[in-house]
């Protein structure tokens, strides 16, 4: 059985590979690395391609708009550029660069007939393996899934990006059960396009990286305990996970269908604060909750935001979750962060952690309460092994719940939510600043806390993620000599830390806001990533 599957396995990497045309293929060497470096010294792609590659998405609409490009020039540019990512950082699950070409052709036809056929005309839009795509097949990182039915339907989200004019060339990969902050499955793992020898985060890793390579202009990913915050993170891109049914959830995959206790969230990925409130705003102005059962029935409105403080930001900045104090480059990155905005005429006040050990505990007893017994079976069905990051999540308090534990557990949910809003309301800020994780991306196969990002997700918290601007340095992020301790946790991640493995890494922070007050959230990421970045570059 074990050859079967390494077989087939195999063999669905070589047809991945084999659907990259001969003259889109590269010679992976390491002068490869940064993916985007190469990317734009490389002759696989013309002048006009490299203009196209430069843009964010709301430029490239608009150039698009104003018929500087064609859709078909666009989408070739990306399909390339798709390419180069997957032959890279081994991001891509599916890819119909052909299918996609046709599309651009139909919209090309459009735009002479009577203009831009909507809002995303003409922008390629990468897609986590999870959505539905009519006409290819979804996963939750299970070769079994290799042989399941292509969706017959967009789902509700992919549908109003179609409609919306938007191009889909590929999906991206995940990991085993989608429930990794890493991404490494059948397909082995997703690399950093900074560095490969580090992981660009996950379970959105295929997205993090094809958009951190400069290989996609914008993406959607799902976030249950950090996957689109955490590779977002990792990989030095902007990622925003809103409340939880702010946008449809119809039409996708799970790893625990009908689980509800800790509700996963749809959001995009990209290269800039304006390309996810373009993401997000075009969703909405769908009204699809009109149809689609997973949906809150609350339109987009950017001006409904108001600073507790009045006429100003006010930013309380979580220096650690009180289980572990981030590494040196991520301390850094927050001070300089905090520096910036207080220097910008923002208030800077520190906010106290609240209980992550708690919000680890709950969490982690609702994700899977049928002890794991789905994913077994899954690994099952195709003989592969179960990864040993999926063994860890399944080891953190996973196991078979009866119905009325599960009723505890969502009652103990509830209250550490009102615990937490009495906390926030009582601390007077607008946003939190927080890490995004314990430190930047980390070496392939050793991510294993999830607690900075997984407590918004219990919280059902909108909260994004953005870089910086700055990188680990070697000479500015030393390792430090701590005599005390937050407890084991603390000390092993202390212990493990290594500058010299991180060469490269982007450093990212993550905000989050009030339950529902996505609007402010975003707004807020607009301001402190100017800020931050301003004083970064």
């Amino acid at each position: 059985m074990a050859d079967a599957w390494q077989s087939k396995a195999a063999q669905y990497r070589q047809n991945l590979q084999e659907s990259i045309p001969p003259e889109w293929r590269i010679s992976v060497t390491p002068s490869c690395y940064p993916v985007s470096e190469y990317l734009s010294q490389s002759s696989l792609f013309t002048h006009t391609e490299q203009s196209i590659l430069r843009l964010d998405a709301t430029g490239l609409r608009d150039a698009i708009a104003a018929r500087e490009f064609s859709a078909c020039s666009v989408t070739v540019a990306y399909a390339k550029a798709g390419a180069v990512a997957h032959q890279t950082t081994n991001c891509l699950f599916d890819f119909f660069p052909e299918e996609a070409i046709q599309r651009a052709k139909w919209l090309d036809e459009e735009m002479e007939k009577g203009g831009p056929v909507g809002a995303l005309h003409g922008v390629p839009i990468s897609v986590k393996s999870s959505f539905g795509i009519k006409g290819h097949r979804m996963t939750r990182g299970f070769l079994s899934d290799v042989d399941s039915a292509p969706a017959e339907e967009d789902a509700t989200i992919i549908s109003i990006l179609r409609n919306a004019g938007a191009v889909f060339i590929l999906t991206t990969a995940l990991p085993q059960s989608i429930m990794h902050l890493e991404t490494d499955s059948f397909l082995g793992p997703c690399l950093n396009p900074h560095n490969p020898k580090l992981t660009p985060g996950g379970s959105s890793g295929g997205e993090s990286a094809i958009i951190a390579a400069g290989c996609s202009v914008l993406g959607i990913g799902s976030d249950i305990g950090g996957s689109i915050r955490a590779p977002a993170g990792a990989a030095g891109i902007f990622g925003f996970k809103p409340t939880a049914i702010r946008l449809p959830k119809f039409g996708c995959t799970s790893m625990m269908p009908g689980q509800e206790a800790i509700p996963g969230a749809f959001g995009p990925m990209g290269k800039s604060p304006r390309d996810m409130e373009l993401f997000v705003h075009t969703v909405l102005q769908a009204e699809t909750w009109k149809t689609d059962p997973t949906q809150a029935g609350m339109p987009w409105v950017p001006g409904r935001v108001n600073w507790v403080g009045g006429d100003k930001l006010r930013v309380g900045v979580m220096w650690d979750d009180g289980v572990v104090v981030p590494q040196p480059p991520i301390q850094r990155a927050l001070k300089t962060a905090a520096d910036s905005l207080k220097k910008a005429g923002y208030e800077v006040v520190d906010f106290e952690p609240f209980k992550a050990a708690e919000s680890w505990e709950l969490v982690s007893s609702l994700y899977f309460t049928d002890g794991g017994a789905r994913i077994n079976k899954c690994a099952a069905e195709s003989g592969e092994p179960v990864l040993p990051l999926t063994k860890w999540i399944m080891s953190q308090n996973s196991r078979e719940r009866t119905m009325e534990e599960l009723h505890e557990l969502v009652r103990a949910r509830d209250k550490f939510r009102a615990n937490f809003n009495h906390h926030l309301s009582a601390s007077g800020v607008d946003i939190i600043l927080s890490p995004t994780g314990y430190g930047p991306a980390q070496p392939l196969g050793t991510t294993a806390y999830w607690s900075y990002t997984s407590m918004w997700n219990l919280l059902d918290l909108p909260s994004a993620s953005f870089p910086t601007g700055l990188f680990v340095d070697v000479a500015l992020d030393g390792k430090q000599t701590r005599e005390m301790y937050l407890g084991e946790k603390d000390a092993k991640i202390h212990a493990n830390y290594d500058p010299h493995l991180l060469v490269g890494a982007p450093l990212s922070l993550q905000i989050a806001g009030s339950r529902w007050e996505d609007e402010k959230v975003m707004e807020a990421l607009d301001m402190v990533s100017r800020v931050v970045q301003g004083d970064t570059q």
